[in-house]
């Protein structure tokens, strides 16, 4: 099914590949693709497509192909196609209400207008879009392709950039828009995507595991970059289950606060972490696999795990031959997690330490943090870059219990081949309301891991200062 002949465009306005059409307050892509998209649904063939040749659509109510066993796809999509490439099918979103529909596509049970409601969508494909986001919500959050209740469902070659209509600071992008979002029981696939310059989250697995069950999802070969707006701005946000996450990159990605500000709660890589909805159970990430990713040069740390809600945690997070390098923070930063394995991690060149494991928190201090955690064979060097590497700098940190250190290396390169710095420290903490209880590292097992221009692994003297 050809969409153009659906299409309703004024004469001034001829179907084309021409940019300026993102300002005409005449041009509405949305109906004739809708009418495009039902007239698809009602053939009978095993697999309806709907075919969207190469241009420039103007969206401004979101696509819903709110149908089993669709397809939308433009033309094939290189990875190096720039942005407007007359070659391809661009989508632009030029929202009629940025605060409820900003972006291009949106998939939903709950939007269907027929009497005959399913509980599920299954295997909607999205493949082959470059996707412009021109604005979006500040208040209820949105995202450029949102899938909800979907089984099965693929979002396949699409480069997605936010490209504002009119050029703005980040601090001052929207703060509640997202780039691609699988929400309540989706599941599928993400693969060969590219998500630059969205401002809250490129890619956020968003499903509650204790409400939406555990659909497997994978996220495949996908580029993660410049996720820079004033909240979170974090490239890959995981608080679902049963997710995979495989040769990707994720890069240069940086929170831009208001108040001019750059802290270390947002810029993250990637962050798994629990969450608290209101009027539901706690959302409990578990069972996340990531292999064989590069995150660097992000602003915050390149991985992140964490928890604010007590007595929840990340648990059976896996990560596999996974680089982090070059961010602003930690290399890797477990603030919450229990049976956790690293393997073959590598961190290098972060501004803080390679790897830091802390159970501090103002909670409790009878909440449980961390716990069951191993890192076997990391390759830890040339970290603290920040604060300098000096004697004091410290590649693996570990202010928590039951953890386990297997191999690897934690380096320095120095050419002097003097001890500068500190390979595994161990170290007590202070935590509950005011920092009032102070623990000591127990069940912790270093083994086997050389040090190369590093003190040997040690635990500092407590009290923690």
């Amino acid at each position: 099914m050809n969409v153009l002949p659906y299409l309703e465009r004024p004469a001034e306005w001829p179907f084309s590949t021409d940019p300026d059409v993102d300002d005409s307050c005449t041009v509405d892509d949305s109906p004739g693709i809708a009418k495009a998209i039902e007239c698809a649904a009602s053939l009978s063939t095993l697999r309806r497509t709907v075919y969207f040749p190469a241009g420039r659509y103007v969206v401004r109510t979101p696509i819903r192909p709110h149908y089993d066993d669709l397809t939308l796809t433009g033309p094939e999509l290189s990875a190096d196609a720039v942005s407007g490439d007359p070659d391809t099918a661009t989508l632009v979103a030029v929202p009629c209400n940025p605060e409820q529909f900003p972006g291009v596509i949106q998939v939903d049970t709950a939007l269907r207008a027929d009497d005959a409601i399913p509980a599920v969508i299954n295997e909607v494909w999205i493949r082959n879009f470059q996707v412009a986001l021109t604005d979006g919500p500040r208040s209820r959050a949105n995202s450029g392709i949102q899938v909800n209740r979907c089984s099965n469902c693929l979002v396949e070659n699409v480069i997605m950039r936010y490209e504002p209509l009119v050029e703005e600071l980040p601090s001052c992008k929207p703060s509640n828009l997202d780039g691609i979002t699988f929400a309540l029981g989706s599941g599928g696939a993400i693969r060969n995507v590219i998500v630059d310059g969205v401002p809250k989250g490129g890619i956020y697995l968003a499903s509650n595991p204790a409400v939406d069950g555990t659909p497997s999802i994978e996220v495949e070969n996908c580029e993660l970059k410049n996720i820079n707006g004033p909240v979170g701005a974090t490239a890959l946000k995981i608080i679902a289950a049963n997710a995979t996450v495989r040769n990707c990159e994720i890069h240069h990605n940086q929170l831009h606060p208001t108040d001019g500000t750059i802290g270390a709660n947002g810029g993250h890589g990637i962050q798994i972490f629990t969450q608290a909805p209101l009027n539901a159970p706690v959302s409990v990430p578990e069972d996340i696999r990531i292999e064989n990713t590069y995150f660097h040069h992000n602003a915050g740390s390149g991985v992140a795990l964490g928890s604010a809600t007590p007595g929840y945690v990340p648990t059976g997070i896996r990560f596999y031959r996974v680089k982090s390098a070059y961010n602003h923070y930690y290399g890797v930063n477990i603030q919450a997690g229990t049976d956790v394995e690293m393997k073959d991690v590598w961190a290098w060149g972060n501004g803080s330490y390679g790897m830091y494991l802390t159970a501090r928190s103002n909670l409790p201090a009878s909440t449980f943090r961390i716990g069951d955690v191993l890192l076997e064979d990391p390759l830890v060097f040339n970290n603290n870059l920040k604060f300098g590497s000096g004697p004091n700098s410290v590649g693996i940190k570990i202010q928590a219990s039951d953890v386990t250190v297997l191999g690897g290396e934690v380096a320095v390169c120095n050419k002097e081949n003097e001890v500068l710095g500190k390979s595994v420290q161990q170290m007590c903490w202070r935590t509950g309301p005011g920092d009032s209880t102070l623990f000591y590292p127990v069940g912790n097992v270093v083994s086997g891991v050389i040090a190369t221009t590093t003190s040997e692994p040690e635990i500092a003297d407590c009290p923690y200062d």
